[in-house]
């Protein structure tokens, strides 16, 4: 508590107040037998004797009877708290019984660092264990064709590629006995629908043995169902990692939280403490990096789109102590072994519980105190909480969002499945991957469907990282990194400043249709950044399914979506966020269209509301359903975006090419969302709008045309007059965004 009280003292400065102290005290997960009365082979026991393992917890018992029972199961349980040895020690004993097994990690990174783990027990049974990635070179690869290990560790993109492009890897795959796929919670979104393809395609649609583990999440039979396509049940351990550690919530009203990090890290960092500090932003995460070194300290950045050897410098120089901070977007989100950490920094609160508690997890393990300082600062949610910080703590975990019927994951997977096959009969291929061959090179005969030379470039083309095209970024000749469309659009136009590796870019030149920027190199020491001036338009709503919320029709379906960037503004890095410091348009501007996942509420018209009144009330209640769909959806604040309509239909969809599951979850959940939203326009202090109600950082028209009081008006009649029936009809008149 001393160094709470002094850094509560250093904030002093800036304004900066503790809003809730969390005093985390978690003992071990409840006991169950001792290593001796297992059911697994007697090597196994002295083996786990041996690194002072000598009694198992409960949960971790429970999963090794059923998974030797070879019943499919996903294990849930805090960070540090042995999921590792719940699902390893069951497959070392398949191993010695000449049962071959997969370790599926969801990147390379993190398989690699699990290596060393596993092999901890391993080794001392003489159990071969193998490494397959795009790393792995060609020599090791022929080695572990001809002797498959007993436990194979590799990724999903290695078995995306794998499967469609070699007999012997798809023999190597195959031909194992159990499957098991760790990190499960980092499957959300794009990712979760890939999940799901890549286990369709291994077990050829058919069964297989699946064992899944995962930090905490709310997970259901049926989620572990869509996520594999085979039933399973569930284990859960404790929600909480084992220690004590400090949760302080900073209430840092209207100052910058770029700075408040910067100087809190700082001044861990100056007093011993090895730190991290999180972003959901990868140009935030670049800005803060900056930041830190105006107060002393020259820390990297950790983030996906820098050079590979570099992100795992990173990690083995923050492992060894060689630096004392890192700042860090989701990549370092996973259990990828950083050492002892002492605090986290989480600059902007984490868009679910279950994110919250897998990076404060990073703190304090080892048996050591964790310290964990969320900044609140004045968005609609942050507000929220600071009005009610033990509700903070005592959130309901959100399920994973991610959606099996994305069209553009689809596709993907359908084209290596028959890639891989070279033909396939129709009907043996699940409804909807027959419904995308129409949209797919292939040649069909009868009831068969023929690979073709084009289908095996477009296959190879693709990643699982994304599903939109991917814009490459260039300085001159060189490649600096690239984006996912749409969300290129938002960082990649002329003019934009843009940051990579702490090095200051301006975009020079924008090409959608070659799919390339060119940046150019300017100062470091550039005092102003930019976001875009953009508008989106619904070109078309293909309903999938519909029902009645507050007396409102309410649909959910495909959408066709047009984003057009029509300018920017400039803002002062050090000075107001919500001042713009000038706006600028183009003569033409940049326009991409793409179908995804949306809703599309129908409001009422007020009789009071003039049509000036109309769209203020509309397009900030689509501002602050997006925003409260950060608690009922664990929606990021990039997640969802939105299209208001002075006829009263607010359309919110996931921005993300086919969808990612997210606004499904808002569906389903819009009752609470309304709740969640008249608190946060019900008991905002303002005159009649501002950052902590209804602004949004991401609004295209740069927060134009909002009333706070005309969306409380709005929302408050729809509770108090449920018995009001909403007629349907067509959106008409100009859509703001």
């Amino acid at each position: 508590m001393d160094i709470i009280d002094n850094i509560k003292n250093a904030l002093e400065y800036f304004n900066v107040k503790i809003a809730h102290i969390y005093t985390e005290t978690t003992l071990d997960p409840d006991s169950g037998s001792y290593v001796d009365d297992l059911p697994v082979h007697n090597k196994i026991k002295e083996a786990l004797k041996s690194i002072g393992i000598s009694r198992l917890y409960k949960y971790q018992e429970e999963a090794l009877q059923k998974i030797l029972n070879k019943k499919n199961v996903m294990i849930i349980s805090g960070t540090g708290t042995g999921k590792t040895e719940a699902f390893l020690i069951p497959l070392l004993d398949f191993a010695l019984r000449g049962e071959r097994g997969v370790l599926i990690y969801p990147t390379k990174a993190l398989a690699r660092d699990q290596l060393d783990r596993i092999l901890r027990l391993a080794s001392k049974l003489d159990i071969d264990v193998g490494v397959f990635d795009g790393d792995t070179p060609e020599r090791e690869r022929e080695r572990l064709y001809e002797n498959p290990p007993s436990i194979l560790i590799t990724n999903p993109d290695m078995i995306h590629i794998g499967l469609q492009l070699s007999h012997r890897f798809r023999s190597l795959v195959r031909g194992a006995d159990h499957f098991v796929f760790d990190e499960v919670h980092v499957y959300e979104g794009v990712l979760g629908s890939h999940l799901r393809m890549i286990s369709d395609r291994i077990r050829e649609f058919s069964d297989y043995h699946v064992i899944a583990s995962s930090a905490t999440i709310d997970v259901s039979p049926y989620l572990f169902e869509e996520l594999f396509g085979v039933k399973g049940e569930i284990i859960k351990g404790t929600n909480r990692r084992k220690g004590i550690a400090f949760h302080v919530l900073l209430n840092i009203g209207s100052s910058s939280r770029w700075t408040i990090a910067a100087y809190l890290a700082s001044y861990l960092m100056k007093n011993g403490l090895k730190t991290l500090i999180f972003v959901d932003s990868q140009q935030m995460a670049e800005v803060l990096g900056k930041l830190i070194r105006r107060f002393g300290f020259d820390i990297p950045v950790h983030r996906a789109g820098i050079n590979p050897g570099e992100r795992i410098k990173i990690e083995e120089d923050f492992k060894r102590g060689k630096i004392m901070g890192v700042v860090a977007t989701p990549t370092l989100e996973l259990g990828i072994d950083i050492g002892d950490l002492d605090a986290v920094i989480m600059a902007e609160n984490p868009p679910s519980f279950s994110k919250y508690l897998q990076r404060a997890g990073r703190a304090g393990r080892r048996n050591k105190v964790g310290y964990i300082f969320t900044l609140l600062g004045e968005d609609p949610i942050d507000v929220y909480y600071n009005r009610r910080p033990e509700e903070f703590f005592n959130r309901k975990l959100t399920p994973l969002p991610f959606d099996i019927t994305n069209k553009e994951v689809v596709k993907l997977h359908t084209a290596a499945y028959i890639v891989e096959k070279g033909r396939v009969k129709i009907s043996d291929l699940p409804g909807l991957w027959a419904k995308v061959l129409d949209s797919l090179p292939v040649k069909i005969i009868g009831d068969y469907v023929y690979s073709t030379p084009e289908l095996i470039k477009f296959a190879k083309s693709k990643t699982l990282r994304s599903t939109g095209p991917l814009v490459k970024i260039y300085e001159g000749d060189k490649k600096v990194g690239e984006r996912e469309l749409p969300v290129a659009l938002y960082d990649l136009y002329p003019e934009a400043i843009y940051l990579i590796s702490k090095k200051t870019y301006i975009v020079e030149s924008v090409d959608l249709n070659r799919l390339i920027a060119k940046v150019g190199r300017i100062s470091d020491d550039t005092p102003y950044y930019t976001k875009p001036l953009y508008n989106t338009h619904l070109l078309s709503f293909k309903e999938i399914e519909k029902r009645e919320v507050l007396g409102m029709p309410a649909s959910y379906g495909e959408v066709e979506i047009l984003v057009s960037v029509d300018g920017y503004v400039v803002y002062n890095l050090f000075g107001s966020k919500n001042k713009p410091k000038e706006e600028k348009y183009y003569q033409e501007p940049i326009t991409f269209s793409y179908v995804t996942k949306g809703i599309i509420i129908k409001h009422p018209i007020l009789a009071e509301f003039n049509e000036f009144d109309t769209i203020e009330a509309f397009h900030a209640t689509e501002h602050v359903l997006i925003s409260a769909a950060r608690i009922t959806a664990g929606a990021s604040m990039t997640d969802l975006a939105g299209i208001s309509y002075p006829s009263g239909h607010v359309v919110i969809y996931d921005a993300v090419v086919g969808g990612s599951g997210v606004s499904k979850l808002l569906y389903d959940r819009l009752e609470d969302t309304y709740d969640i939203a008249l608190d946060i326009v019900g008991k905002c202090d303002c005159e009649d709008g501002c950052p902590k109600c209804i602004y949004s950082p991401y609004c295209g028209n740069n927060n134009k045309m909002l009333s706070r009081k005309k969306s409380l008006r709005l929302i408050s009649f729809l509770k108090e007059n449920r018995s009001v029936k909403v007629q349907e009809e067509e959106p008409f008149g100009n859509p703001i965004v």
